[in-house]
């Protein structure tokens, strides 16, 4: 029978689709890190080992091939250890079954699981620029409110409010109660550090915890915790643990403090000292006014002195000024009545030009009819011409009989 003419699509084998899983999962999976409880461990006489990787969820075999040659005697796992392994996912075809090539154990127990997460994600976010200096904000001079996430149980948050309102009694502090170690420790850390960039009118925030162990610092190597810092519109200090201890938080805040204890001194100015900077800069500026108006009065007096000096300068300007003055007023009229004799004794000659004027007199203007030209003598006419002549009051049309 032809099974193809039944189905609409495609009939593989079952070594046909194994053969395509593998190559898929072999090529998506060729460099990763697994973390996850050893079970079933059984190291063959050949020297490879075979054993389990799971969590509370799933599991998945896995392999180290040439155990005994290639891992060091302190690597060896050991039933319940919990282990980050560096490897490949590949596909056993005969089973079909998909397991993890192990090159390399690079984590074992708590602590060196934690330290290994720790060390990825630092490069990860050191990739990403977000421990650039460049992206980090100087801290304000003088905060009007802070704000601190942090447990309201711990010693640390005592230790912060005694330094800060021992510096700056009437500074506002918010604090917003979180967890600081735990599973519920990293949500609530960004819930916090999201509340004051929204909702709370902060210029400062500190985010931190006492002292402990890896375990307990945790929350403070959480991505989420690390992207929270990064997006914050408020610069934020990172005041985790003791002065040797460093976490993510640290690396992506704006400024890291060694204790949440140092974190309250650098955030705040102590009031005394900067009432007396204040003191002291009203006393220079008010040194500074004095010598300057005593300066001013010493140029006044000054130039008074010179105005006494340049009096008969003064006065010797007064009377040519007075002469000035009697020029004027003497001789515009007489100007004015030298230009209006000019002006009349043109206007006369205007009016003894005037063509109409001449006629009046008796004269006349003979111009030719079709042309309009002025005939000034018998020699610009021929017999039989039209000429029209222009006398003061009318004209006359005529015509050449004679020359």
């Amino acid at each position: 029978m032809d099974v193809s003419t039944k189905w609409q699509f495609e009939v593989l084998t079952v070594s046909e689709i194994t053969s395509s899983i593998k190559q898929f999962i072999g090529g998506r999976f060729r460099n990763v890190c697994v973390e996850g409880e050893v079970s079933n461990a059984r190291l063959y006489p050949s020297g490879h080992l075979y054993f389990t990787l799971k969590d509370d969820l799933a599991m998945m075999k896995a392999v180290a091939f040439n155990y005994n040659t290639r891992f060091a005697e302190d690597a060896l796992v050991r039933e319940g250890d919990l282990i980050v392994c560096e490897g490949r996912v590949d596909v056993y075809e005969k089973r079909g079954e998909y397991q993890l090539i192990v090159n390399n154990i690079i984590a074992q127990g708590n602590q060196g699981v934690l330290y290994a997460k720790f060390l990825a994600l630092k490069e990860k976010l050191f990739r990403e620029g977000l421990f650039d200096e460049g992206r980090k904000r100087p801290l304000p001079l003088l905060p009007s409110s802070i704000g601190i996430v942090t447990s309201p149980a711990g010693a640390a948050i005592r230790d912060m409010l005694k330094v800060i309102y021992g510096k700056f009694p009437n500074v506002a502090v918010l604090i917003y109660p979180v967890k600081v170690q735990g599973d519920e420790a990293a949500p609530e850390i960004v819930e916090a550090i999201g509340y004051f960039n929204t909702a709370a009118e902060v210029d400062v925030i500190i985010a931190g915890r006492g002292g402990g162990s890896p375990e307990d610092l945790a929350p403070f190597n959480d991505e989420g915790v690390a992207r929270a810092i990064s997006a914050s519109k408020i610069p934020i200090i990172s005041a985790v643990g003791h002065e040797v201890d460093f976490t993510i938080a640290d690396f992506v805040a704006d400024v890291r403090a060694p204790t949440p204890t140092a974190a309250a001194d650098m955030v705040v100015q102590d009031k005394s000292e900067l009432l007396g900077l204040v003191e002291g800069m009203k006393d220079a500026l008010l040194k500074r006014i004095g010598e300057h108006i005593e300066r001013s009065r010493f140029l006044l007096y000054q130039g008074m002195a010179e105005l006494k000096e340049r009096r008969d300068f003064f006065i010797a300007s007064r009377m040519y000024l007075d002469e000035l003055s009697g020029s004027l007023i003497h001789g515009f009229p007489k100007y004015f009545r030298d230009k209006q004799v000019a002006v009349e004794s043109l206007a006369q000659r205007l009016r003894d030009l005037n063509p109409e004027n001449i006629l009046r007199r008796g004269y006349s203007i003979t111009m030719k009819r079709d042309t309009g030209s002025i005939v000034c003598g018998p020699d610009e006419v021929t017999r039989g011409e039209a000429l029209n002549i222009r006398l003061y009051k009318g004209g006359i049309e005529v015509e050449v009989t004679e020359k």
